[in-house]
């Protein structure tokens, strides 16, 4: 704001001097508004199903169906602000939750606007890193060694993009804690962000979004079946366009991708990694996640 002044008393004294005033111009928006669009598919089978909605991580918005057709399964969610990924969630029948998870930084969109200012101003790329195979390794190896207030964490997706990671991140507290009543445990899924600078992965601070919070009786717990799938999110791009999710309810669920009724706290699953320039992205050499403390149900 002083800044400005100064310009202005600038403008003043150079037109009583007679020189050109001084112009003060803006830079044009360096892209237009994203135009909202429509999240589309098909769920199968479509009987299964007894609930549909969407959810944007980065918001915690709720989003329900504009349509879905419960003989074919074809859905559409309307009206959805463009720039930003979506995950579509299914509840069957007999109570089972399947979501999609979005991977992606959790400031994406401020990254794909610098991208472009860069090029507009002919500015070199920003820092660029090959996520590889060690990298997954050292990240899970932080999960493994956390010391904190939980005692079971298992990593169920790792994605890496260049200096950029993210993981989805179960977590529990199964031991005594603070007013605990009977039973209870703490249970959490969270996006955990992470980047790749000075020579080694860092966890940023403060910035880690909670998808399932629950201070809750372990019995009530153990009836409660939620998992993650991909292929469950759609990205609405500028222009407000996507592509259609297909999607087939797998009769067996994957205990990997999420939390299955009827499990112990403690499960030994290998996280699901993506972004490695290898083919296969679930290697059987990366490290057990951590899981000190077992809970058998009643």
């Amino acid at each position: 704001m002083r800044g400005l002044w100064v310009l202005a008393l600038a403008g003043v004294f150079a037109a009583a001097a007679g020189a050109p005033p001084i112009v003060i111009r803006e830079d044009p928006p360096v892209a237009s508004a994203p135009k909202p669009g429509r999240v589309t598919g098909t769920i199968a089978p479509a009987g299964a199903v007894a609930k549909l909605y969407a959810v944007s991580r980065a918001t915690g918005k709720r989003y329900g169906p504009s349509a879905f057709d419960r003989k074919s399964g074809r859905f559409a969610f309307k009206n959805m602000p463009g720039d930003a990924a979506y995950d579509v969630g299914v509840i069957t029948h007999d109570g089972r939750r399947i979501e999609g998870i979005d991977l992606s930084w959790h400031e994406a969109r401020w990254l794909r606007l610098a991208a472009i200012r860069r090029k507009q101003l002919k500015v070199p790329p920003a820092q660029t890193h090959r996520f590889s195979r060690a990298d997954a390794v050292e990240l899970l190896k932080y999960v493994r060694d956390l010391k904190d207030f939980t005692d079971v964490r298992r990593a169920l997706y790792l994605r890496g993009e260049g200096v950029h990671a993210t993981m989805l991140v179960e977590v529990m507290r199964v031991r005594d804690f603070y007013a605990r009543r009977g039973e209870e445990l703490i249970w959490r899924t969270e996006l955990w962000y992470f980047k790749y600078q000075h020579g080694g992965w860092e966890r940023v601070a403060n910035v880690e979004r909670v998808l399932e919070r629950h201070r809750i009786p372990a019995a009530k717990w153990q009836a409660i079946t939620l998992v993650y799938y991909p292929a469950l999110t759609a990205w609405v791009d500028e222009a407000g366009r996507s592509k259609p999710i297909k999607f087939t309810i797998p009769r067996d669920l994957d205990r990997a991708r999420g939390r299955l009724a009827d499990t112990e706290p403690a499960q030994e699953t290998q996280p699901i990694l993506l972004g490695l320039p290898e083919p296969k992205t679930r290697p059987a050499t990366a490290p057990a996640t951590q899981a000190t403390t077992r809970q058998s149900s009643k």
